[in-house]
């Protein structure tokens, strides 16, 4: 047995997860969508097709998220053929042919394969798409970007360049970042990239305009944050039939007026929802009232007020907070040892800044009073003696103080947890209304894991046209990560699951994320052992765990790929 393994040689590779992502990309049939829409390139025959190049792209961005001059490295390590290579292309795969193949993404007609993946996403996983939701996000850079093409062309990559950052970085360029999803798993339905310096309420005529054309039909819910209240946009979705969900800001007049009403009315609140705390299991439940508005928008539409127990004990604490605040501040301002404050206008200005500095003015009164003091100076210069005579003078200093003003309090104490929703569909209840706008931040969960998971930094590229390929490309990824978590939590449920094993020491998970279903395939490896002739002898694989089986077999992945029967 010996003499018989001299000669031979034992080669290892991981399979992981990687099947289990070429499953999801051959049913969004993301690869021919390339072949079809990439531009030929004439100048040189390919040793690695385009469309392989950006799959094995797409796999990295979703299981490892190396550096594009890491990749090859990183596929040196993998099984090739799972990603559609022969053993000899691995080493092909340089970040010099990575960036020519993002530039030949650019050239493609990326809005028109953006529709045909996400029709074609629809019809093969069956997405519901009568409710939708929007919102946007910043995408920070730390380069310079100075040779950027002029605003003014039209076939340009948006320029990268300052805005409102909602990454808190106002000092670095930014690209907007537009994305939609469906109530129906939160799968991206759409997504566009803009200028630095797009404001949010611009991007919703486009962005709804598309999504009628996906459907085919006007009949949806369209769902966004408060930019899309305007009358511009609103306008446009209802002229043509549509129907929209938003809030309403509090700088709109309508705002105010309900506040005032409120405070001279008494209005038929009803209980429409209500949950237990989700971080605080022992406080009692989270009740929602509602009640529509006795005034419609200006523009007609329906205004839909709601009253949180649980944002009513924050806005009072708050409120306790900022008052505290100030206070603290003025103590601070008027303590022992500090020069105190000589003139009547300077003690007053100083009060009112501090009540403008913590937004208290409405709920604080500036009172300033004068104090006498006694002092004793001495009537002549010199350094003073047994002789030396003292004159007695009196001293005005004056301090400040806050007055609460208590009907202010108990006006703003009725107005605690209140938020509105505008919609122009007739038929929503209250109940409903608030149901559906309660799916908004699973698409801002989208944004939160674009960031933090997969770590969205194109900061390395120089080229605003390969950021713009590689902000595409994020997209896909997106897709594919809500579909693998939809397609298991639906088997879950098919099958009565609760709860799979997949956290460390065999804890379950009721709702399985992609990076849990990725992490339990992850490290499983393939040997294969050779004669040194290069016949292979004998291929064996790593023993599963039971929970990876369980996942493979929901997600209808074959598991010859894992050496399974």
């Amino acid at each position: 047995m010996d003499r018989a393994l001299h000669n031979t040689s034992l080669e290892s590779l991981e399979v992981g997860a990687t099947p289990v992502v070429r499953r999801f990309l051959a049913r969004l049939r993301l690869e021919q969508l390339f072949r079809q829409y990439l531009p030929p390139n004439a100048r040189r025959a390919e040793e690695l097709p385009i469309p392989v190049t950006l799959c094995v792209l797409v796999t990295n961005l979703l299981l490892a998220r190396c550096p594009l001059y890491a990749l090859p490295e990183w596929l040196a390590r993998r099984v090739p053929e799972h990603f559609g290579l022969e053993p000899g292309q691995v080493s092909l795969l340089q970040d010099d042919r990575l960036g020519r193949a993002l530039d030949r993404l650019y050239k493609a007609d990326r809005a028109s394969m953006l529709t045909a993946l996400v029709v074609r996403a629809v019809r093969a996983f069956r997405v519901e798409l009568g409710q939708m939701h929007n919102d946007t996000t910043t995408v920070t850079f730390s380069g310079a970007y100075r040779n950027q093409r002029p605003a003014a062309e039209q076939d340009r990559p948006p320029r990268i360049t300052f805005g409102y950052n909602k990454d808190h970085r106002p000092d670095l360029k930014q690209l907007v970042y537009s994305i939609t999803v469906s109530a129906d798993g939160a799968v991206p339905v759409h997504c566009k990239t803009y200028d630095g310096n797009k404001t949010d309420d611009q991007v919703h005529v486009e962005t709804w305009s598309f999504l009628r054309e996906l459907v085919g039909h006007a009949d949806f819910l369209y769902v966004a944050a408060c930019k899309l209240c305007t009358r511009d946009n609103m306008s446009h979705i209802a002229d043509r039939q549509g129907r929209f969900l938003t809030v309403l800001p509090g700088s709109r007049a309508e705002d105010g007026w309900f506040r005032g009403y409120l405070q001279e009315h008494e209005l038929d609140w009803q209980e429409v929802r209500r949950e237990p705390n989700p971080r605080r299991h022992d406080d009692p439940d989270i009740v929602y009232d509602g009640v529509e508005s006795p005034q419609r928008s200006q523009e007609g539409y329906r205004v839909l007020w709601y009253r949180s127990s649980q944002k009513r004990a924050e806005d009072r604490a708050q409120r306790q907070a900022r008052m505290a605040r100030a206070r603290a501040w003025l103590e601070g301002l008027q303590a022992p040892g500090r020069r105190p404050f000589r003139t009547y206008g300077k003690a007053y200005r100083a009060g009112q800044a501090v009540l403008e500095r913590e937004q208290t003015c409405r709920w604080l009164r500036v009172r300033v009073e004068a104090e006498v003091q006694e002092e004793y100076r001495q009537t002549r210069p010199g350094r003073p003696g047994p002789d030396t005579e003292y004159r007695r003078i009196e001293v005005r200093t004056y301090r400040v103080y806050f007055d609460e003003d208590g009907a202010a309090v108990a006006a703003d104490a009725l107005c605690d947890g209140l938020f509105p929703l505008v919609t122009n569909d007739e038929g929503l209840s209250l109940k409903e209304a608030l149901a559906k706008y309660k799916y908004q931040p699973f698409v801002e969960k989208r944004h939160e894991q674009l960031k933090s998971v997969f770590g969205v930094a194109p900061v390395w590229l120089k080229s605003p046209r390969r950021v713009a390929s590689l902000l595409w490309l994020y997209f896909v990824v997106e897709l594919v990560q809500a579909l693998v978590e939809r397609e298991v939590r639906q088997q879950m449920r098919a099958r009565g699951l609760r709860q799979l094993k997949l956290y460390p020491e065999g804890r379950g998970s009721a709702a399985p994320t992609a990076g849990l279903v990725f992490r339990v395939l992850e490290g499983h490896r393939r040997h294969r052992l050779f004669r040194a002739s290069g016949e292979s002898l004998r291929t064996f694989y790593d023993e599963l765990p039971k929970a990876a089986e369980q996942m493979l077999e929901l997600l209808s992945v074959d598991g010859a790929a894992y050496g399974l029967p």
